[in-house]
């Protein structure tokens, strides 16, 4: 659930994995990680998120990430 909360948002403002690792100031290998779940995203890359796209509900992504682990 979490990988398809994270690949919905670059494909909504039309941007490339590239350019979302540059975007959010981390490597390209770091944000595919994270994108495709075999990373954890830390605070400081969700504090990225937000302050790249200040209109994304971090609530809702938690919440459904949480209801995805149970």
């Amino acid at each position: 659930m979490r990988d398809e909360l994270f690949k919905k948002i670059p494909r909504k403002k039309n941007l490339t994995q590239k350019q979302m690792a540059v975007l959010l100031g981390y490597s390209y290998s770091h944000y595919v990680k994270i994108e495709d779940s075999f990373s954890e995203p830390s605070v400081k890359f969700l504090r990225s998120l937000k302050t790249a796209f200040p209109d994304i509900d971090m609530n809702e992504m938690i919440k459904k990430s949480l209801s995805s682990n149970q």
